[in-house]
């Protein structure tokens, strides 16, 4: 019977002697321990007993009528046990003591000086103890190491994402003002209607393409409105079936009734992205079934605790594979950040840590059913919102967006942006003065404050930033409205932007639409 006050441990002796093998665990008892041993005395015995363990010691004789501590310790060794290894021998030598420490042995003690096992045993197992937690703090070192890289790589990643969408939000821009323009020049009906139409959704699919790869490098900010959550799936199912291999059979179950969320479009997008990419991985290049599937559920109070949620209507959208399927250890650890499956140089293991934070930043859960060899379904529930308010009537926007001749002075260092924006403005109804450097637009200002009635800037240019010039602008006309149109729209910005009184910080890919509406809103403000 073990005390409160024995420590448990598991005892392999190489012994030929039973009486020799009582008198060990005898001692060991005296020393502290609660020894469960077993004894064997040859080769065989010994391999299937190393086969069956796990120990926490050996302890061996030295010298066996036709097998020796030696061999025994030789066959120890090729196993690669870090466990201590004691000699107990009656009959062990200097020399041969020697020996045996140098071929790997912990320590030997003599049969008559049984006492000094359990003091030796301790301090051995002391120093396994010290070498585990070395190698695991060696190992936790390679991986932050390695996590540090990849942060650096995503780091990176995220600067080149945020130059290029400036850069190419200057580019659609451009094209969909100038579609916006050419839209309303001509008749309904005429032929290039549905030309310009095609160009407009692909400059707009391209628009949003750029907002994946800034969610994705964790550059944009959430943008929450009341969506429908349909469209976006069977969006996202377009653009996987022209990217999956043919093998693979991807189809949809979604239900026939409305279902709108509050959330951020482009991540909803990038949460079925990334579950249809791990469903392909799951698949392991062989031909298999990927189902999306989405449909309305109410969680009762009874299921809500267990889900993290609150009772009530949810938006139920899910992937199910027919790949591999994961076991308990992998399923345990399948959201955490650089956790990953697949081979170096094949996977991040971010992809599901990004939407599982998707989800929680959505308010929502995300679980998993899955058995090794059996597949996977991963189910995202989302909180139900009712259907959004229609937009007003054409006539009625158009009266609250309409223009008496304000002037606006518009700043950007791209022409082709600069003269879509300043036409936008023009035919809306505005007198619009339209600058490529800041100096020229800042001296207009100064020339006649009084006459500018809303100043917009870009806010990356060369020599000076938009909040530089938002700030000499405030400077020389207090209280005029002040916006700043960017490619890139981030927290920081946003708050220093408030900071210095800029009214309003608007997507540049967007402006040909929001640019109207919003001076009418500025100048109303005035």
């Amino acid at each position: 019977m073990t005390t409160m006050n024995e420590r448990p441990i598991r005892i392999l002796s190489v012994e030929d002697s039973e009486n020799d093998f009582r008198l060990a665990m005898r001692q060991l008892r005296k020393s502290g321990f609660a020894p469960e041993g077993r004894r064997v005395q040859d080769l065989p015995s010994l391999q299937q007993a190393l086969q069956e363990g796990p120990w926490d010691a050996v302890i061996s004789d030295f010298s066996m009528p036709g097998f020796s501590g030696l061999q025994a310790l030789a066959e120890f060794r090729a196993r690669g046990l870090d466990i201590p290894f004691i000699f107990v021998s009656g009959t062990i030598g200097e020399e041969m003591a020697v020996a045996a420490m140098r071929a790997g042995a912990s320590d030997y003690v003599m049969k008559e000086n049984m006492g000094r096992l359990g003091p030796a045993l301790e301090r051995e197992l002391a120093q396994v103890a010290q070498r585990a937690a070395h190698r695991q703090a060696e190992a936790e070192l390679i991986r932050f190491e390695a996590q540090l890289h990849q942060a650096q790589k995503m780091e990176s990643l995220g600067t080149l994402a945020g130059g290029i969408a400036h850069d190419f939000n200057n580019i659609l821009g451009a094209i969909l003002g100038n579609i916006e323009i050419a839209l309303a020049d001509i008749e309904p009906g005429h032929p290039a209607q549905t030309a310009l139409g095609e160009i407009q959704q692909a400059s707009l699919r391209a628009r949003d393409l750029v907002r994946q790869i800034l969610t994705f490098s964790r550059r944009r900010p959430q943008q929450l409105e009341v969506i429908a959550l349909k469209p976006i799936v069977e969006e996202t199912f377009r653009l996987l079936r022209a990217t999956l291999p043919a093998g693979v059979d991807l189809r949809q179950a979604l239900a026939d009734a409305p279902m709108y969320v509050h959330a951020d479009a482009t991540q909803l997008q990038q949460v079925v992205m990334n579950l249809c990419t791990n469903a392909w991985h799951a698949l392991q290049d062989k031909p298999g079934r990927i189902v999306i599937g989405l449909d309305a559920i109410d969680v009762d109070a009874a299921d809500s605790g267990a889900r993290g949620l609150e009772a009530g209507a949810y938006a139920h959208l899910w992937v199910k594979d027919t790949g591999s399927g994961m076991d308990a250890r992998t399923l345990e650890r399948v959201f955490e950040p650089f956790f990953t499956t697949k081979s170096t140089g094949q996977g991040t293991g971010l992809g599901l840590s990004v939407v599982h934070g998707i989800v929680a930043a959505h308010n929502g859960s995300i679980t998993v059913d899955t058995l090794p060899g059996a597949g996977s379904t991963f189910h995202v529930l989302l909180p139900a919102t009712s259907e959004p308010l229609p937009l007003p009537a054409i006539h009625e926007r158009a009266a609250l967006m309409a223009a008496h001749g304000e002037h606006v002075v518009y700043l950007d260092d791209d022409e082709t942006v600069m003269l879509v924006m300043v036409r936008i403005l023009e035919r809306a109804g505005y007198r619009c003065s339209g600058y490529l450097d800041a100096s020229e637009a800042l001296a207009s200002i100064r020339a006649a404050p009084a006459a500018v009635d809303v100043f917009i800037t870009d806010y990356n240019m060369p020599g000076r930033s938009g909040l530089d010039v938002a700030r000499e602008a405030a400077a020389l006309n207090p209280g005029m409205p002040i916006a700043i149109s960017t490619g890139l729209i981030t927290d920081d910005l946003c708050e220093r932007a408030r900071a210095l009184g800029v009214m309003a910080v608007i997507e540049k890919e967007n402006a040909f639409r929001e640019i109207v509406p919003l001076v009418r809103r500025l100048v109303e403000k005035d």
